[in-house]
């Protein structure tokens, strides 16, 4: 189950490599879908705060263990978890994710998502748009 909430977003106008930003936010909510079991819930939702565009891709699935956490966004780190079907990843998503992000002036982080799963929560700096007319 996928929810996404943009009720509070203004037009959020970002300068950016749309095909690049669009890799990194796709591969976000791909790992969601792939780590997430089936049944459970994952929120997508963007929201203007300050002059930032924030994003937070959240689940209610079983969470990334501790000890893997400072690793997240190693590359070629997988951990010991494998996707929904078995298989192991390459652990080179994330760490694409966090260069594309940071290569924008943004920053994306990884926390718990209470009472369980995880939240990876990003921003990236609001462009001013000129219209010439």
């Amino acid at each position: 189950n996928i929810e996404i909430n943009c009720s509070y977003c203004e037009s959020l106008f970002i300068m950016a490599d749309n095909d690049k930003l669009w890799q990194g936010i796709y591969n976000i909510i791909d790992n969601a879908i792939k780590y997430t079991p089936a049944g459970s819930e994952i929120r997508i939702s963007a929201q203007k705060q300050g002059n930032y565009a924030m994003f937070n891709v959240s689940d209610n699935g079983n969470g990334i263990p501790d000890d893997v956490k400072p690793h997240i966004f190693e590359m070629f780190y997988t951990g010991k978890n494998k996707i929904s079907d078995s298989r192991r990843s390459f652990g080179l998503g994330l760490t694409l994710c966090k260069s594309i992000i940071d290569a924008h002036g943004g920053n994306l982080e990884l926390s718990d998502n209470i009472p369980h799963g995880c939240s990876f929560k990003f921003n990236l700096p609001i462009s001013e748009v000129t219209l010439n007319e």
